[in-house]
């Protein structure tokens, strides 16, 4: 249980650190005097970083071990998300934001890696108790920032926050400094790594993943702006991303265990649907019910994103789980470069973020074609080998 704790920390720091971005952007726009497009490219800066460095994540795994691996990025991620805190101009804040990126892309291929070796009995179940990590420190960035952690700060303002999830992150890296190491370790191949780039499942997987992640990640750079284009007020727009963040605490913690249960492609249509429903309840009744409408795109892309977590562990052994998660993190982080900067460049030109939600409402029909050609993959339920390239 102890491991299971740590996994959740990481998961955890990893959402706050990325996350509370998003809520005090208007206010980091206006001390750092930074247009629409470069506030868009700052959000997009770490989601940048989990993609490029989530395959050599994988390989220094194979070589050092899942322990080395979380100490060496908790220490990147404490400095960088800490440092966040101490610029007063855009090129250090993009600087200390990569940084930031950095850690967490080294840190997330780990954990299905965690979860093969230390729970492979219970892959949907464990992969949702820690990914429940990633739902709270999404909810505790989007809804406490505000109103509960400006205040508390005072005179900080946005820099409060940056402080506090970074001394969640050099808490946790000290906890795991007491765990012993990875419990079957041994110098592993690094061939995993050149067999995965010809499986075709890995692709439809990595595909899928990078549709909802550009999504989500759109939605928490720009939807309280979006809302404040209404006459909302920062706190008013502000409560849209709770609403997103309490629909992933269902999606997110519910979805790997009801599939266990029912299949992991049921559960990743039934998600790519709700994703449509929820982008043109946003298109067309933005302010009717506008607390569902964020709901249901919570609820299910944060199910797509923890589903797709799972794969890997159902169908790799266990030494290409590392490399299955780094290709799949790497495509889908990647590809947010061109996600929060390109809405907010279209917001710049046209005055309007109609065009931005039409651009969401286009991926909605590209994830439900790819999740269309993914396989049933949980071990109970699928007729054969799916590991074939």
């Amino acid at each position: 249980m102890v491991i299971l704790a740590l996994a959740w920390l990481c998961a955890f720091s990893a959402r706050t650190n990325t996350l509370t971005l998003g809520p005090v952007l208007p206010l980091i726009q206006k001390d750092l005097g930074m247009s629409y497009a470069e506030s868009g490219l700052l959000f997009s800066i770490p989601v940048v970083m989990m993609g490029l460095f989530a395959i050599p994540s994988g390989l220094i795994i194979a070589r050092l071990g899942v322990k080395w691996v979380l100490l060496l990025s908790l220490a990147i991620l404490g400095a960088g998300g800490g440092l966040r805190a101490t610029t007063t101009n855009v090129p250090a804040m993009f600087v200390f934001t990569a940084l930031a990126g950095i850690g967490i892309g080294l840190v997330q291929p780990v954990l299905p890696r965690l979860v093969k070796d230390w729970f492979a009995q219970r892959t949907g179940t464990m992969t949702g108790v820690y990914s429940n990590g990633f739902v709270v420190g999404a909810l505790a960035a989007t809804t406490l920032t505000v109103p509960v952690l400006l205040p508390a700060f005072g005179a900080l303002t946005w820099r409060g926050p940056f402080l506090l999830w970074s001394a969640v992150v050099w808490a946790t890296a000290l906890a795991w400094l007491f765990v012993p190491g990875q419990r079957h370790r041994e110098k592993e191949s690094l061939r995993p790594f050149g067999r995965i780039f010809r499986n075709r499942l890995a692709w439809i997987v990595s595909g899928v993943f990078f549709t909802q992640t550009v999504m989500f990640y759109i939605l928490n750079a720009w939807l309280v702006n979006y809302y404040q284009s209404f006459g909302w007020s920062l706190g008013q727009a502000a409560s849209t991303l709770g609403a997103l963040t309490a629909g992933s605490v269902i999606g997110g913690s519910g979805g790997p265990m009801a599939s266990d249960r029912w299949g992991r492609r049921p559960l990743l249509l039934v998600s790519a649907l709700l994703s449509i429903v929820g982008v043109l309840g946003l298109l067309f009744v933005p302010e009717q019910v506008y607390w569902l409408w964020p709901f249901i795109m919570g609820v299910s892309l944060s199910a797509l994103f923890t589903v797709s977590l799972v794969i890997p562990v159902d169908v790799a052994p266990p030494d290409e789980v590392g490399a299955f998660s780094g290709l799949m993190m790497a495509v889908g982080y990647s590809g947010v470069l061109g996600g929060p900067a390109v809405i907010g460049w279209m917001r710049d030109v046209s005055g309007t973020h109609v065009w931005g939600v039409l651009t969401l409402l286009a991926m909605c029909f590209v994830q439900l074609g790819l999740v269309l050609q993914t396989p049933e993959t949980a071990p109970r339920l699928r007729p054969g080998s799916v590991q074939e390239a």
